[in-house]
């Protein structure tokens, strides 16, 4: 339902987005993850058609974003990170409003807003003023305006920032029920977002995809993460590595307790123990990772 075919986006002569492509639909949550000023948002707009690519198609029900752009923007509802409400309003208001710029039809409104409000569980906030509410409470309220029309992809940037962690998990679960018949993309760089909330990862760095798959594929790979003092660990760490995409990688080279990150599906735990022992190393830390958080890790390094 939606194609990102090699897109990038130039802003003069920094690029932004490079070449990316992914697919999604109806059912899926999909994570767009990437550290900060990976191209997540600018992706994201891009789909919305706030902003055009300079290469590439993107199409929403196999229309294009460039050519039928009011056909595809009336698909998507979208929250944006900074959740642009008009605090002076009521809720019910302001949830009015919304329809009546998204074009519902003035007889459905009622009971859309009515269905909504008990779908994320604002039914008993809809006469308070939107200023009154927490920031949760705020969250739902947009996220109701995103959806008053019924859309059939749902974009979300950062919807759970600066949420506690219960108004975090309230949204998690608000997000995996209203999924059944719309494609939701949630842009973040938490990776408890993700494994809370998607079925799909689509990680991306420096405006470039790095890898996608399910939550699982990816985390498919074990990775021992061991924090050790001594001389000549690397050299004999690898000399232990010889299965098929067992690999080494290290953090903080110079420092005097370096973190090593073992990427192996065999328990390499006893071998390394014995090789501390061998060459009177000291192991501070041993800690295993899911490799999902590893791949994350590597992009902010």
């Amino acid at each position: 339902m939606l194609k990102v075919q090699k897109v990038s986006k130039n802003f003069g002569a920094t690029q932004a987005v490079k070449d990316l492509s992914f697919s999604l639909d109806k059912g899926d949550i999909a994570g767009l993850l990437g550290p900060n000023g990976a191209g997540k948002t600018t992706t994201m707009r891009m789909i919305t058609s706030y902003y055009y690519p300079s290469e590439g198609q993107i199409t929403i029900n196999g229309k294009d974003t460039q050519t039928d752009t009011l056909e595809t923007q009336a698909l998507i509802g979208y929250l944006p990170e900074n959740n642009p409400l008009y605090l002076d309003m009521l809720v019910v208001d302001f949830l009015t409003m919304s329809a009546k710029l998204q074009n519902v039809k003035k007889s459905n409104i009622e009971n859309r807003i009515k269905k909504l409000a008990n779908e994320v569980g604002i039914k008993d906030r809809l006469l308070s003023p939107i200023n009154e509410l927490s920031k949760g409470y705020k969250q739902r309220v947009g996220l109701a305006a995103a959806m008053i029309h019924d859309p059939k992809l749902l974009i979300l940037d950062e919807p759970t920032e600066g949420l506690d962690p219960n108004q975090r998990k309230d949204i998690h679960k608000l997000i995996k029920d209203i999924s059944k018949d719309k494609i939701i993309l949630v842009s973040t760089h938490v990776m408890q977002e993700v494994k809370a909330m998607c079925n799909k990862v689509i990680i991306i760095n420096d405006g470039k995809l790095v890898t996608e798959g399910s939550p699982d594929k990816i985390s498919a790979t074990q990775v021992l993460k061991v924090k050790i003092e001594g001389s000549n660990i690397e050299k004999e760490i690898e000399k232990i590595l010889n299965e098929k995409d067992e690999k080494l990688t290290i953090t903080d080279k110079k420092a005097k307790i370096r973190t090593f990150h073992i990427h192996s599906n065999r328990e390499l735990r006893p071998e390394i123990s014995k090789l501390a022992a061998k060459h009177d190393w000291v192991i501070w830390e041993t800690e295993i990772e899911d490799n999902l958080e590893e791949v994350f890790r590597g992009l902010r390094v």
